[in-house]
């Protein structure tokens, strides 16, 4: 009876670690790090206190920043993939209208938009990466927000 205790429990402490894996949990630092894996080099996503910011660079300095503000962003229509643009467009809820704020840093000017375009490396269709995006605008707006599995 003790062989057979001692061979099991290997195996079981074998298994404990893959359990905690699938329980992790992805807050917005993973969700973060997730996304700016999947975008193009020139475009990188940062969360802050109450807003994103995304800066997209030209020969290694930022050129342009846009700051999102998730409360007015429609989370389940107006985040998706862009063929055309080969890009994750993030837009405002129609009725927020042009909530997105560009700043032009060569121009010093700031000027309102109805949307946002992260530019991306994925070729599929990229849903893994539009799930962490309207993952990440929920984490900003809904409270108790929870999610256990991975965004592909």
């Amino acid at each position: 009876m003790k062989s057979i205790m001692f061979r099991t429990l290997p195996v079981l402490s074998l298994l404990l670690p893959i359990q905690a894996i699938q329980a992790q949990e992805y807050d917005a630092d993973y969700t973060v790090s997730y996304i700016n894996e999947q975008l193009d080099k020139n475009c990188q996503i940062f969360h802050e206190k109450k807003n994103l910011r995304i800066e997209y660079y030209a020969h290694g300095e930022a050129v342009r920043i846009d700051y999102i503000f998730p409360e007015s962003i429609d989370f389940e229509e107006g985040i998706y993939y862009s063929d055309s643009e080969e890009a994750v467009i993030v837009s405002c809820y129609e009725k927020a209208g042009k909530c997105i704020e560009r700043d032009i840093i060569k121009r010093n000017s700031k000027i309102l938009y109805d949307r946002s375009n992260l530019t991306t490396t994925c070729t599929d269709g990229c849903e893994g990466l539009v799930e962490a995006m309207k993952h990440l605008i929920k984490l900003y707006i809904m409270d108790d927000v929870e999610r256990t599995e991975p965004f592909e």
